[in-house]
């Protein structure tokens, strides 16, 4: 008889058998449309900003195997408000150079001081 629960479900409508890994990439695809990433810079100093990823100086793109990422985040270290805000004054300056240059000189000042704060 059409209808019955014999022929419930269609063929091809899901996998014959499901695997926990079919399973987890289902979920992680889920997750990936349905939430947006706040930025742990601004959440350092208060604001609930969305992660601007790859629009990001910080951003480390991904690749065939891995996801981009935070490179602040891959640091490891728990940023204070202080460190958060002069990181945001940078990005802020390397977003808005208005060209290669202007880039480059930022990117050269930031590495300065960085070097300089390990002596």
């Amino acid at each position: 008889m059409p209808g019955q629960l014999r022929d419930r479900p269609h063929r091809g409508s899901a996998p014959a058998t499901t695997t926990r890994d079919w399973m987890a990439a289902t979920i992680r695809n889920m997750a990936d449309t349905n939430t947006t990433r706040l930025c742990t810079l601004e959440a350092t100093v208060g604001r609930a900003e969305a992660c601007p990823e790859g629009a990001c100086p910080f951003w480390e793109p991904g690749g065939a195997a891995l996801d981009g990422c935070c490179a602040f985040e891959q640091l490891g270290i728990t940023a204070d408000e202080a460190l958060a805000s002069w990181l945001l004054e940078i990005r802020a300056r390397l977003q808005s150079a208005g060209s290669t240059a202007e880039a480059d000189e930022v990117r050269r000042l930031f590495g300065h001081l960085l070097s300089d704060s390990d002596e």
